[in-house]
């Protein structure tokens, strides 16, 4: 099979592998579509080195991480999915044995893999992916095959909302109108109603906002005004980004931060301290959120057609990787579809 195979140093190759057959409790997922998703851009582009810490000499990382696919086979002892089902791959994979995966917060368990993040784990650049058959969740039926790469992204933009937990009718702003944005702001409309306001600078993106029924205005709008929110949450965390959340939430607000951008960024500690600011990290999500997202998904009577904006096959992989790097492509999603 073929997998994309990143060795550090922005060194990207296809190359051809042999098919994994899934071990106890594994099922092999056939990859229909996957997600180039910006963290996995920054590690290739050095924005970061994530992608390069986790590289011992030798190894191959296969990124990818917001999949979907067909069952193809099952490791012993797999009562479920069955073969041919289309699953959504939650790439988060806890130990199921401590106390916080025992309490449904496999996020935070600190035995944790991430498939597409650690080479003893590769993800889903690739053919195919073999995960832990807990997560492989069916897709509902009538769901376009390629929504299931976006239950992923979707989710961690829930994740942050889901920890806030605004009461209905709280004010909510959300900074970036990529997919994490679109996941938080999508999920704060479910819980608050329509007092949902994405800050996003590019009239591409805010485009695809309104496309999916959610108003977007460039920051400027609102950021140095007197405009004041109950939440904000931050979908980029870059230092602007940071500071223009906490100037936009008023006295007693919060601030979660869902995006990473850099490991460390100013705190504006005035402001924070004089408004009593709450601040707050959000990690990835919890198996029950993936589920409820790709529940969601089936049910909600949204198109999220417009947030899938370019495919690719193999072919076309690493060249998408250098547009992004290099500014010439932003397109909210483009998914790698190995069948093209």
């Amino acid at each position: 099979m073929r997998q994309l195979s990143y060795r550090g140093g922005g060194a990207l190759a296809v190359d051809e592998v042999p098919v994994p057959a899934p071990g106890p409790g594994e099922v092999r997922v056939r990859v229909h579509s996957v997600g180039l998703c910006t963290s996995d851009v920054y590690g290739y582009a050095q924005v970061n080195d994530r992608r390069d810490v986790v590289l011992g000499a030798g190894d191959v990382l296969v990124m990818g991480h917001e999949a979907v696919g067909t069952v193809e086979a099952q490791g012993g002892g797999v009562d479920g999915p069955a073969v041919g089902a289309i699953v959504a791959v939650n790439p988060i994979a806890g130990c199921r044995t401590c106390a916080r995966c025992g309490a449904g917060l496999e996020n935070l368990c600190e035995r944790r893999t991430v498939y597409g993040c650690t080479p003893a784990a590769p993800g889903a650049y690739a053919d195919t992916i073999t995960v832990p058959a807990a997560n492989a969740h069916p897709l509902p039926a009538g769901v376009p095959v390629e929504w299931g790469a976006l239950v992923e992204p979707l989710t961690v933009g829930f994740h942050g909302v889901r920890l806030a937990d605004p009461p209905p009718g709280a004010s909510v702003l959300v900074v970036g109108g990529g997919i994490i944005g679109l996941g938080a702001a999508l999920a704060a409309r479910r819980r608050v109603g329509e007092q949902v306001l994405v800050l996003e600078p590019r009239p591409e993106r805010r485009a695809v906002c309104a496309a999916l029924g959610l108003q977007a205005v460039p920051p400027g709008d609102v950021l140095g005004t007197r405009h004041r929110f109950d939440l904000a949450l931050d979908c980029v965390a870059r230092p602007e980004t940071f500071a223009g959340a906490v100037e936009a939430v008023g006295a007693g607000g919060e601030v979660v931060l869902v995006g990473i951008w850099a490991d460390e960024i100013p705190l504006p500690v005035s402001l924070v301290v004089g408004r009593e600011t709450r601040i707050r990290g959000s990690y990835g999500y919890s198996q029950a959120d993936f589920a409820d997202v790709a529940a969601w998904i089936g049910e909600s009577g949204i198109d999220l057609a417009p947030i899938i904006e370019r495919r690719v096959g193999f072919d076309e992989l690493i060249g998408a990787f250098e547009a992004y790097a290099d500014g010439s492509l932003t397109a909210v999603r483009t998914l790698l579809q190995p069948a093209r």
